[in-house]
């Protein structure tokens, strides 16, 4: 760790966990130099099922202003989260320490081991009967109901939060809260499943058994396509050359709070899973010494980080890091990248259109059916419509499988590219999605083989807000002579 005086450290658990998980992790840090006071383990509800994720987030700003008036917490500090607990601390931060002076930030260095930034896939088993029994045995099954909410793939809360921290959707409203000067975070994921017990039922490849590494890294993109526009075009490219919609108004890329040019480091770890990616001083299931002695020196990086020079600096050396995880060559499908995408679809009035398909599309689909329909069931991961928001689905892509099956069979000739196609069926008889009965579509491209054109980023989470026309018939209004 490079010399400099240690801050405080808070470290924050998460979701149906304790503050006792965490003891293995101090007393590493204090064996490296942090001394018994430098050391702050938070606890606090997450299996009530009346407290939710701001709920948490507003005592913790009481308690941190506590300990603050009390002299006992010293800021800036630094702050350790896992899982769940990176959705607390981005709520806190957004919620009280948003439009802060760099000299005011409480916060300097923000550690997030394995967080849950943008779902997991589990949390809508924690709400079911075995949820219950597994997890709220001794919480009069309980399990937290408001925070699974908030943990669930695509939540309105995390639509929200991403808002608030992360993208300035509102004319004006861009206080930042990461930044040179302010916040710096570091996002540490394990690619490594459950190889033991029961919960090996609910792993997924690209995952630590709970977190996917595209929900973790807290690098996110988010655009709104706009199908209501005029002169919005029928086919729309997202960036590069080709960027027709954007300059015809259809396509409103969303604007970051903080420094386009800034980039959050993300190291992820082969041989960690969810569980053993919070202690460093154990080895993982076939982890060498080596790979035991990466992972502890990511963590002592980013918390003896010194300047932002070498902040940025550790986003590159990370980058290596887990491409060399990721490697394409490897014949391991656990450690494929992924990326997932949120999907909005609402219509002209911003009211929910639940009743929609999105389709990948090769170029000339109508040519090649059959490599359309491999990507559906060989690239596509997953699809997931919010249990709170059905006009929500949120899609996990394989990444290593889009290239290595989609785009190496694309004849030549055609465009290397993929499009998304959403369609939407008809809301009665006298209104239309678009200018057609079911099947009206608005297409764009997403992805292609040359990389300047590309929305879709590795290991990342994309926010797409669709908006689509309402087309009313003639029946609807008419203007007649009396007679």
């Amino acid at each position: 760790m490079p010399n400099r005086e240690k801050n405080q450290v808070v470290i924050l658990h998460g979701w149906s966990d304790t503050s006792d998980s965490f003891a293995p992790l101090a007393n590493f840090l204090k064996a490296r130099g942090f001394q018994i006071l430098d050391l702050f383990l938070a606890d606090y509800i997450s299996m009530d099922d009346d407290v939710s994720i701001e709920d948490a987030a507003k005592a913790m700003q009481a308690a941190v202003e506590g300990k603050i008036a009390g002299t006992e917490l010293k800021p800036p500090f630094d702050l350790i989260v896992h899982s769940t607990g990176g959705l607390v601390a981005r709520t806190w931060l957004s919620a009280y320490c948003a439009g802060m002076e760099p000299g005011q930030m409480p916060v300097q260095r923000l550690v997030m081991i394995a967080p849950a930034n943008f779902g997991s896939k589990l949390a809508d088993v924690g709400q079911t009967i075995l949820g219950r029994v597994v997890k709220g045995w001794d919480q009069g099954f309980h399990t937290g109901k408001l925070m699974l909410d908030g943990l669930a793939l695509g939540s309105p809360f995390q639509w929200d939060l991403a808002s608030r921290d992360l993208f300035a959707l509102d004319a004006g409203d861009d206080a930042p809260i990461y930044g040179a000067d302010l916040v710096w975070p570091f996002v540490i994921v394990g690619s490594m499943p459950y190889q033991h017990g029961l919960r090996q039922m609910v792993n997924e490849n690209g995952s630590d058994g709970t977190v996917r590494v595209a929900a973790a890294n807290l690098n996110a993109y988010g655009a709104t396509l706009d199908f209501t526009r005029d002169n919005a075009p029928t086919v729309m490219h997202m960036t590069g050359a080709a960027s027709v919609a954007a300059a015809q108004g259809a396509l409103i890329p969303w604007k970051r709070r903080y420094d386009e040019a800034m980039e959050f480091p993300l190291a992820v770890m082969a041989h960690r899973d969810h569980a053993s990616i919070t202690d460093p001083t154990i080895l993982g299931d076939n982890e060498t010494a080596a790979q035991q002695a990466q992972f502890q020196n990511c963590l002592l990086d980013a918390l003896g980080c010194p300047a932002y020079a070498q902040y940025q600096d550790l986003q590159q050396a990370w980058r290596k890091i887990s491409d060399a995880v990721q490697d394409p060559g490897s014949a391991d499908d656990d450690h494929h990248m992924h990326l997932q995408i949120n999907v909005r679809v609402v219509d002209e009035y911003e009211r929910p259109v639940t009743d929609y398909m999105i389709e990948f599309l090769a170029p000339n689909y109508a040519q090649n059916t059959d490599l359309s329909g491999m990507f559906h069931d060989k690239v596509i991961k997953d699809v997931h419509k919010n249990g709170q928001d059905a006009s929500v689905r949120t899609i996990c892509i394989d990444r290593q499988r889009m290239f290595e099956l989609f785009y190496a069979q694309i004849p030549a000739g055609q465009p290397k590219e993929l499009r998304l196609s959403v369609s939407a069926a008809s809301p009665g008889d006298n209104v239309k999605y678009f200018a057609d009965a079911f099947g009206g579509k608005g297409e764009f491209v997403v992805h292609s083989q040359d990389e300047a054109d590309r929305w879709l980023h590795r290991n990342a989470t994309h926010f797409l807000k669709i908006v689509i026309p309402r087309v009313p018939s003639a029946e609807v209004f008419r203007l007649k002579h009396p007679v």
